[in-house]
């Protein structure tokens, strides 16, 4: 019976988690401040709310609503190789490359991920570079960096360190696209999230970590890989992975049968 209690309680619990990111989005249009216990102290992560939901749907199979944020900011400071000091345990660097993510497509990765604690950080937690940590290992075989800020925002500072031969730097938002990594500036942390399509209407659905989804368990901080539609009016630019890139193939005259 005390089983039975207890199962019946854990349900209530994780229904509770479910809901409340939706909860909170339906109040809308009022800034969300979520403060978070880690191991190094309480942080907050601001999340502005709209009054506006998007209804998408896959080919009438389901349909799911969506969070419409205006502004995400907050967080832990990431922490970067750069800043990791002599004798400091070499699992910041490492934690990216061990988290086993599928990026063979914008599609794997968001299947591989979502709900998920992605700890690539040992900082604060879940944040979302740290999302991005998993992904840049996985896909381009080197670390991601925040160019020594600590901070979301600080990404396009070293774009060129960032980028490579992996990925296509962009400063525009036209010239988002599904899996384009979307870099979003803020007071204090910034953003960084995975977008899953172009922009719409000034907004985009991304595929990020902190960003009002479920709390991950045991305090470490942050919250699981959610999806949501965000303004784009804080974009400072991108990375667009090359092999998500489509070259439209250049079109070959019909052959006449006349010698040219």
């Amino acid at each position: 019976m005390k089983t039975k209690k207890k199962a019946q309680k854990k349900n209530k619990q994780n229904i509770l988690k479910l809901i409340a990111p939706l909860i909170i989005a339906i109040i809308g249009g009022i800034g969300a401040t979520v403060v978070i216990t880690t191991n190094q102290g309480k942080i907050e992560l601001k999340i502005d709310y709209s009054t506006d939901t998007t209804i998408q749907g896959d080919e009438g199979e389901y349909v799911e609503e969506i969070p419409t944020v205006e502004n995400i900011d907050g967080g832990g400071l990431f922490q970067d190789n750069l800043n990791i000091k002599d004798g400091e345990s070499a699992l910041y660097y490492e934690l990216g490359s061990i988290e086993s993510v599928d990026t063979s497509s914008p599609e794997a990765f968001k299947n591989s991920t979502l709900g998920r604690c992605i700890i690539a950080d040992n900082y604060f937690g879940a944040q979302c570079v740290s999302l991005a940590r998993a992904f840049w290992w996985s896909y381009a075989g080197y670390d991601v960096s925040t160019c020594g800020t600590g901070l979301a925002k600080g990404m396009m500072n070293c774009y060129s360190e960032n980028a490579r031969d992996k990925f296509h730097t962009i400063w525009n938002t036209d010239e988002i696209q599904e899996g384009t990594w979307i870099v979003l500036d803020g007071d204090r942390t910034g953003h960084i999230c995975m977008a899953l399509d172009s922009v719409n209407n000034g907004y985009v659905t991304c595929l990020g970590e902190n960003q009002g989804g479920i709390p991950c368990e045991y305090g470490v901080g942050g919250s699981g890989t959610n999806i949501i539609n965000i303004s784009v009016k804080n974009f400072i630019g991108g990375y667009t992975p090359l092999d998500y890139i489509h070259v439209e193939p250049t079109p070959i005259a019909p052959d006449t049968g006349l010698i040219r």
